[in-house]
């Protein structure tokens, strides 16, 4: 008996959030037992020992005058000399030759450090780490200290330096575009020609990929307004060669996570752990520079009655709060995200077919009008949401007015408007009318408080 009633049935499917935005990679440079180019997934300090690259042989080790000389069995991979490196010794003996030292390349096959008192005649050599990896475990090791909440990635590059580096990291993201959000770079890399091209192709308003770099008082001002991708620090002078400074605010910016029930927070003095605040006594002119030229450091909460190390400034290098551009970035996601959302699952919605009318784009700018509304409520974005329907000299002239004062104004041009303007659009599908004003949130940098002290009982 044939059926008197047929059922169709069709799916809507909300879209999977972008998870870009909390996907970091921390740089090695032969470090890790990993193959050039791939990486790993770490969700807890520990786990980095599982692929840390072993131990390399050492032939001999001589003092001289408070410095060892160290003699390698093969050549120091990816350093040339005058490189510096982090590395531990261990395994010699006498023993007093084992520890972590920040050290000198001085050939091909050896490097020097520095050791107070001679340990006397070398008889077993031991061995040596590969040279970034000290610093790689620093990296994980201060990143962690911030919590257990957030992983992040290690990323290998291959042995290396501040030539081949930053070279090896710029093909790599233009082969595996969109992977990671930003980068913590190895300090070694500061400043370097490399690293100053690499950054320059990352500073276009949709680029959506950041550098964190250790910088130093003598070489920050290579870091200039235009560098809207770069988030620079200078570490305190004299820290353990187990911290990374950089490290705990890399964290902080990976970890935020924005929701109506956990709103953004301002980058600018977040609490960080396990690191050392800069020293304030005699350097107020050196800070007011680093300030001045957008450069971050870790200081302290002391004004506020608060011990806690935090970060001071919170910028990127062009001076807008990290929280400005994330925001900035936030939004072209996630409008990217709702929008080819809306229209795929309209190509699978017969009782609501998405066509290319004006109740299609009503739809599109509902969902856009959503997604700026749930920046607002997560803290993103400031202002109210509002709509408009003009076409783009109207709105572009409105704008220029002040018509939309601390407002998010979501326009879409008419359909009928849009076609006449572009006819040939309609025959391609195509719909370009679509505009946004957003004003990203931001927190306070510094308050001005008048007080006037009187005399006066009364006037």
């Amino acid at each position: 008996m044939p059926s008197i009633v047929q059922i169709n049935v069709s799916e809507t499917l909300a879209p999977t959030p972008s998870t870009l935005q909390a996907t970091g990679a921390v740089i090695s440079m032969g470090a890790t037992t990993l193959s050039t180019s791939t990486y790993y997934l770490l969700t807890q300090a520990s786990a980095l020992s599982a692929i840390l690259a072993a131990p390399l042989a050492l032939s001999s080790l001589t003092w001289s005058g408070g410095t060892v000389t160290a003699t390698t069995t093969a050549a120091i991979p990816g350093r040339s000399s005058g490189d510096t490196m982090i590395v531990t010794v261990a395994g010699a003996t006498p023993t007093g030759y084992n520890g972590t030292y920040k050290c000198s390349v001085t050939g091909a096959n050896t490097f020097t450090y520095p050791l107070a008192s001679n340990p006397g005649t070398e008889t077993v050599a031991g061995t040596y780490t590969p040279p970034s990896q000290v610093e790689l475990q620093s990296m994980v090791t201060t990143f962690f200290a911030q919590g257990g909440s957030q992983a992040v990635y290690v990323l290998e590059l291959g042995p290396g330096d501040a030539t081949t580096g930053p070279a090896a990291l710029a093909a790599w993201i233009t082969t595996y575009p969109g992977v990671f959000y930003s980068y913590l770079l190895p300090r070694i890399w500061d400043a370097s020609a490399g690293l100053l091209s690499l950054i320059a192709g990352y500073e276009a308003l949709n680029a959506k990929t950041y550098f964190f770099v250790t910088t130093t008082t003598a070489t920050y001002t290579a870091y200039t307004g235009l560098m809207k991708c770069v988030v620079a620090l200078v570490e305190a002078p004299g820290i353990a060669l187990t911290e990374f400074s950089l490290a705990a605010a890399f964290q902080h910016s990976l970890a935020y996570a924005p929701s109506s029930a956990n709103r953004m927070t301002p980058f600018a003095w977040s609490f960080l752990y396990g690191v050392t605040p800069y020293p304030t006594f005699g350097n107020s002119t050196l800070l007011t520079n680093l300030l001045t030229a957008n450069i971050n450091y870790v200081g302290t909460g002391a004004e506020g009655g608060i011990a806690t190390a935090m970060l001071v400034k919170g910028t990127t290098a062009d001076g807008n709060d990290f929280t400005w551009w994330y925001s900035a970035d936030w939004i072209q996601i996630n409008c990217d995200l709702a929008i080819a959302n809306a229209v795929i699952n309209g190509s699978n919605n017969p009782l609501n077919p998405l066509y290319y009318n004006q109740n299609g784009i009503n739809q599109l700018q509902d969902v856009v009008v959503q997604t700026v509304q749930n920046a607002i409520t997560y803290g993103l974005a400031n202002g109210t949401v509002a709509r408009a329907a003009l076409d783009p000299v109207t709105f572009q002239t409105n704008y220029d007015d002040d018509d939309y004062e601390d407002q998010d104004v979501v326009n879409a041009v008419p359909f009928i408007t849009y076609v006449e303007e572009n006819p040939s659009d309609y025959g391609i599908g195509r719909y370009a009318g679509l505009q946004l004003v957003y004003i990203p949130q931001r927190g306070f940098t510094q308050i001005i408080f008048n007080i006037n002290v009187t005399k006066l009982i009364a006037a």
